[in-house]
């Protein structure tokens, strides 16, 4: 008799699961090379009207210190293009391993256009050791995964 109860649960728990996968959108990494961050996710949640991200991935060196770039476009319309030091974003040294980038308050979280957002991680010796982009607009946030 517990069986019909169990069901119902389970399809609701599993839901939850697989509801980051449903608001998935692809990001690409630059292209440029082979990076020493490999990127696994990227979340885009509201924070006071704000967007703010979180970008998970993992490193194989110690990372030191360095700046990102962070680049947001609407159409051919820059309306970012700032520069923040990685050490006042994560606490550095960064041993090999899991990371958390994250990013908070960058760019007005509801928009009619659909945006094109860049960032990049160049370490202290001006090397990219990260680069990603994707596209952004308020019907498709959550979760972006690679």
């Amino acid at each position: 008799m517990a069986i019909p109860h169990v069901h119902p649960m389970f399809l609701l728990i599993l839901s939850l699961f697989c509801l980051p996968t449903l608001l998935a959108i692809p990001f690409q990494d630059c292209g440029w090379g082979d990076y020493p961050i490999k990127l696994t996710g990227v979340e885009v949640f509201e924070e006071q009207n704000k967007a703010s991200l979180n970008i998970t991935g993992s490193t194989n060196k110690v990372i030191t210190g360095g700046f990102v770039l962070l680049g947001v476009n609407i159409g051919n319309k820059k309306i970012i293009d700032d520069i923040y030091e990685l050490s006042e974003l994560m606490t550095c040294p960064v041993s090999p391993g899991p990371i958390v980038l994250p990013l908070h308050k960058l760019f007005p979280f509801s928009t009619e256009e659909k945006m094109r957002v860049s960032i990049s991680v160049n370490d202290p010796d001006h090397e990219e050791i990260m680069c990603l982009y994707f596209y952004y607009d308020t019907s498709s946030t959550g979760v972006v995964f690679a």
